[in-house]
């Protein structure tokens, strides 16, 4: 893969350790094309697809949690909303104090719960806007620019 890319990049002096990055691509280099200049192009190639391969599934993977993160939700909600509307089947006229004191415990965890559900659909908003919208843009924006640029300029 990759490793083997760099390993073999070796030889022609572009030495790499695993925190240098790529190699330079010089533009002066394309009007010679070298083998050299054609093996650095192709570490660059495959490391836009690499990174092209891990954006999508990152956007993927963030959109699982999203739809997952919708669900809880959701059953949360339900949950929330059978506890604020419990009620215990009295027998004789009045609830015992024990009723009295589940129901209030169920209406206040409901409302618990409804206040966290506030923030995690917030927090899913959020998460859209700033995360998985952006990297979207970013992937079919720049790299899909880079990948376009590459498909034209092999044909030529």
């Amino acid at each position: 893969g990759v490793r083997r890319s760099w390993r073999r990049l070796n030889h022609i002096g572009a030495e790499r350790d695993e925190k240098m990055g790529l190699p330079t691509l010089e533009f002066s280099d394309s009007f010679v094309d070298s083998p050299d200049f054609r093996e650095r192009l192709k570490c660059h190639e495959i490391e836009l697809e690499r990174t092209n391969k891990f954006i999508k599934d990152l956007i993927k993977d963030g959109n699982m949690l999203i739809t997952a993160l919708k669900n809880l939700s959701v059953a949360v909600q339900k949950f929330s909303q059978s506890l604020q509307e419990f009620q215990f089947e009295c027998i004789g006229d009045a609830e015992t104090d024990d009723e009295v004191n589940i129901a209030q415990s169920f209406k206040e965890f409901s409302q618990l719960l409804n206040t966290v559900e506030e923030e995690r659909r917030r927090l899913i908003q959020n998460a859209d806007d700033v995360l998985i919208t952006p990297l979207e843009k970013f992937r079919k924006e720049q790299i899909g620019a880079l990948r376009r640029y590459e498909t034209s300029s092999t044909r030529n």
